[in-house]
């Protein structure tokens, strides 16, 4: 089984309002196809395949690098990416602040069961019925076990990520509870407040670190992980 969650997050409608960050990643790349066909009317960016080291610096088809950290952005593009998170991490997260707005959105999951995030960068690509171009400066942060989007078969059968080691689906088992845990937060933060550095958890308490060292304390459920 491949499973998932498909959580959604709707930008302020201004370039750049939202500030992406991610606990490490030990492999990430663009989905291997082009994502739509202009001949049907929807259009893509990102270079398929393309491997990501950082998010800063993803290749596209006109030769020149995209930063997935700042959304919205390209306008008029329909994009996916998988990251494979660092197994070896306790708990990992995905964090996304909005700095005029004043406050952080996070996601927190244990990487041994949700095994990668999908980053769906919607942004007025699909200009076929029933989205019309009208689906603007939306993006899933999807934690997942599967092979990008394809579904059961493709994330099931032997694919390139899988060959290269990294889990795209669970065996289930009759004799064994599969728990897939999963914490979605919003908290805070102060003036200055930018891009998520790290998350530490403390008990029944997590710390955002901001890359210039401020800090947010929000009360979580831990034992829910």
């Amino acid at each position: 089984m491949n499973l998932g969650h498909h959580a959604m997050l709707k930008f302020p409608d201004r370039p750049g309002s939202g500030i992406i960050s991610t606990s490490r990643f030990v492999y990430g790349q663009v989905y291997p196809e082009p994502m739509e066909n202009p001949a049907d009317r929807g259009y893509s960016i990102l270079k398929p395949a393309a491997p990501i080291a950082s998010l800063r610096r993803v290749p596209t088809i006109t030769g020149e690098s995209a930063d997935l950290t700042r959304f919205p952005a390209r306008q008029g593009f329909e994009d996916i990416v998988q990251l494979v998170s660092d197994p070896d991490v306790d708990v990992a997260w995905t964090a996304v602040t909005f700095p005029r707005h004043r406050y952080v959105w996070f996601a927190l999951k244990d990487p041994k069961v949700l095994s990668s995030t999908i980053f769906w960068l919607s942004n007025g690509g699909r200009h076929y019925s029933p989205w019309n171009g009208r689906h603007l400066g939306v993006m899933g942060l999807e934690e997942v076990t599967s092979y990008f989007h394809q579904g059961l078969s493709a994330s099931a059968r032997s694919n390139p990520f899988s060959r290269s080691g990294y889990r795209t689906r669970h065996t289930l088992d009759a004799r064994r509870v599969l728990m897939v845990n999963y914490i979605m937060a919003v908290a805070k933060i102060p003036s200055g407040f930018r891009r998520v550095r790290s998350i530490k958890l403390d008990n029944d308490k997590v710390c955002l670190v901001s890359n210039r060292g401020h800090r947010v304390t929000a009360p979580i459920a831990i034992s829910m992980l």
